[in-house]
């Protein structure tokens, strides 16, 4: 199992509008089959002003299938449109899963 960790650092002032773009963004992928689960938080000590998107995918497999339903979705295209002004930097990182109670 695969963790995609997805670290955004948002514009002073900004972080409850991209929180709420985000939100959007993912209920848009709610009808599609076999979407991952997908957590977001936010900072509570550490770089202020950030907000992290962990999806939990199967295997790498699934990489290229969440690809092609970022592909096929138009809405999420035009939300993500409104979130890239709001963010000063993005990082990804993948992780194994490699124990979970």
């Amino acid at each position: 199992m695969l963790i995609e960790r997805n670290e955004f650092r948002i514009k002073f002032g900004h972080v409850k509008e991209a929180l709420a773009l985000w939100k959007e963004i993912f209920d848009s992928f709610q009808d599609m089959k076999d979407k991952p689960r997908i957590r977001i938080l936010t900072d509570v000590t550490g770089p202020a002003y950030t907000i992290v998107l962990e999806l939990q995918l199967r295997g790498f497999q699934d990489l290229g299938f969440k690809a092609y339903q970022w592909q096929t979705n138009p809405k999420a295209h035009e939300l993500y449109k409104k979130v890239i002004p709001l963010c000063e930097s993005a990082h990804k990182t993948l992780y194994t899963l490699e124990y979970e109670n």
